[in-house]
């Protein structure tokens, strides 16, 4: 039988960098099942619509199952009718975040057969199993399909439990030469990302060894459930980047997990296994300021760690407080000190207009950025389906699909949650993003 998987374009302001690893991951799991898999990556090669419509009219396919997140709504709704047009009997299928989070949009206003809630690698082997054996897909957990009009809820599926389980991205599947030129966090080349002059990458990739997140800050998506962090052996991780290294000469591993640094315990085991490779690579990854001790970050710089990533978000206890962060100033302050302190790049975000958002806070936030020596922008307060912000944002947000329209690239302004008007709104982030005070 054959499965086409599609991963739709996202972020077309930047190069793409990432692979679509869960896109990939589900890729591997059918194909070590017998089924014939092909990967569509629009986003690798971002072709126009119409070329599009010419590659996929000389594509063959039984069951197509697209992949995107809740920025993608707008390109899904114009190229599942299209998969339909093309091939009216093959099965469609939609995952990954847009789904996850909101699948009753996705039925109401896209003709797509059934979506997946949550992880998909065994959810859609069985969906894949089921269709090829006429089976009933009711009795598939973690999809709603329509059946005779009505649209069929299934029970939810378990998490996976044992991550090792899964195999490694079907790499081959994806034209790989696109994402490992492109650098995963800047221009390495202009040093737009901070790393240190001595740091030289010619070929990334990321990784993820991880999922879900032990934390719960209000404004954060969570694919895998809230507080369901599961983590993969540092075995594991490393045999990954062994066949990275000898496969594709990578010389730079990034993490994209939403919080690498989650257990001491696992990131000293994984500093141990690559010191005793001796990879000749760096690598980075995402973190909390609360995990950011000096010990585990001289570790961590001890075995190649260049860069880490900490979502700051605000210099006001208040707004962090707001966010459920879980995290203080001050230790944010320290861990941009112990980070620098051992030679690695703290990358820092910051996320503007969230609710409560005053004229203190933000000159709180600037003045936290001045003494830090940080000169980076921010990001809008964001209310994405499926979060605590977006329950709290609902009297705001007049019609659904109008504002997941509006996302765009998860870079754009779509909503005020502030006190203040849209101009004075403008002008404050501005100001915060340039350091100037506002008060």
């Amino acid at each position: 039988m054959k499965v086409l998987l599609i991963n739709c374009p996202i972020r077309l302001e930047a190069q793409p960098n990432c692979i679509p690893y869960g896109l990939a991951t589900i890729a591997a799991v059918l194909r070590r099942d017998g089924f014939d898999v092909e990967i569509y990556d629009i986003n690798a090669t971002r072709p126009k619509p119409d070329v599009v419509l010419k590659d996929l009219s000389c594509r063959q396919w039984e069951i197509a199952g697209v992949s995107g997140l809740i920025t993608t709504y707008n390109y899904q709704k114009w190229l599942i009718p299209e998969l339909k047009r093309i091939n009216p009997r093959a099965f469609v299928l939609s995952g990954g975040g847009l789904a996850t989070s909101s699948p009753g949009l996705v039925f109401k206003n896209i003709p797509v057969d059934a979506v997946a809630v949550g992880e998909g690698e065994q959810t859609m082997l069985e969906v894949c199993r089921t269709i090829r054996d006429g089976g009933d897909l009711s009795a598939v957990p973690g999809i709603r399909f329509r059946r005779n009009g009505s649209i069929i809820v299934n029970s939810d599926r378990k998490n996976i439990d044992d991550l090792d389980t899964i195999p490694f991205p079907a790499w081959d599947l994806l034209p790989m030469e696109v994402y490992l030129k492109n650098p995963i966090w800047g221009d390495v080349a202009n040093n737009s990302s901070g790393f240190r002059e001595d740091v030289k990458i010619t070929k990334s990739m990321n990784v993820i060894s991880s999922r879900g997140c032990p934390f719960s800050c209000n404004y954060c998506y969570h694919l895998f459930g809230r507080s369901n962090y599961r983590f993969r052996s540092p075995q594991n991780v490393v045999d990954e980047i062994e066949v990275l290294v000898d496969r594709y000469n990578v010389d730079f591993i990034g993490f994209v997990d939403d919080n690498m640094m989650a257990s001491k315990r696992r990131l000293l085991e994984f500093c141990d296994l690559m010191e005793k490779k001796r990879f000749p690579i760096t690598w980075g990854c995402h973190g909390r300021v609360t995990s950011a001790g000096l010990e585990i970050l001289e570790r961590m710089a001890e075995v190649g760690c260049v860069w880490i990533g900490y979502g700051i978000e605000s210099g006001s206890q208040k707004i962090l407080d707001a966010m459920n962060k879980k995290a203080t100033v001050r230790e944010a302050k320290e861990a941009i000190i112990n980070t620098r302190k051992v030679g690695i790049y703290p990358n820092t975000t910051f996320i503007f207009g969230y609710p409560g958002e005053s004229l203190e806070s933000i000159q709180e936030t600037i003045d936290f950025k001045k003494e830090m020596c940080l000169k980076c922008g921010s990001f809008f307060a964001t209310p994405y389906p499926g979060t605590p912000l977006y329950t709290q944002a609902l009297s705001r947000i007049k019609d659904e699909e109008s504002f997941i329209q509006s996302l765009g690239n998860a870079t754009e302004f779509s909503i005020n949650l502030t006190r203040f008007d849209d101009e004075t709104m403008f002008s404050l982030k501005k100001a915060m993003d340039e350091n100037r005070d506002v008060i």
